[in-house]
């Protein structure tokens, strides 16, 4: 018979997939302490999800009709240098998030990365009194032409650009003045 700590192995999920569940309980996090509602989508086609923005309407909470979409990301693959996280994007994924701002009239979508520590001992912390993620989300409204790489695209995102419930009410009230 296997040891216990064996059999649990053979079970696990496999390690993206714990960087998305993680991922998705730090935005989820950020989303609810903005008011946010927060959608994941069921089926992935270019966009993991939604924040909309939650106001009310005689007397009751509703939707108010402001949403920003994201794609997120998740990786210990990246870099900080002074100002900017430095970060390998898949090829296709830059060019779905650039070709979509072109489009004027669409719902704005930002990458989300969150990044993590390289150690996946560090990547959650908990004891009685707390837990804590480890790692950071950084935002980039990305831009320009779509890339003719096959592989990924260098990007560069300024640290100041962290997914903070401040700098997402901030992103939602871009997409409600029209600058989005």
């Amino acid at each position: 018979m296997l040891p216990k700590i064996l059999i649990l192995y053979n079970f696990m999920l496999t390690e993206p997939h714990i960087l998305e569940s993680l991922s998705r309980a730090y935005i989820r996090a950020v989303a609810g302490k903005a008011g946010l509602n927060l959608s994941i989508r069921e089926y992935d086609y270019g966009v993991d999800g939604n924040f909309d923005e939650i106001t009310i309407r005689n007397n009751r909470r509703v939707e108010s009709g402001f949403s920003l979409s994201f794609q997120l990301k998740a990786s210990t693959q990246w870099q900080r240098n002074d100002n900017t996280i430095v970060y390998d994007l898949e090829a296709k994924t830059y060019n779905d998030l650039v070709i979509r701002r072109n489009f004027r009239m669409a719902v704005p979508c930002i990458l989300i990365l969150f990044a993590l520590p390289p150690n996946s001992s560090e990547w959650l912390i908990y004891d009685e009194e707390e837990m804590r993620i480890r790692g950071s989300c950084y935002w980039e409204y990305l831009n320009g032409k779509p890339t003719t790489n096959r592989q990924s695209v260098r990007i560069r995102i300024k640290r100041e650009q962290r997914l903070t419930p401040e700098s997402l009410l901030e992103l939602i009230e871009k997409v409600k003045i029209g600058e989005w």
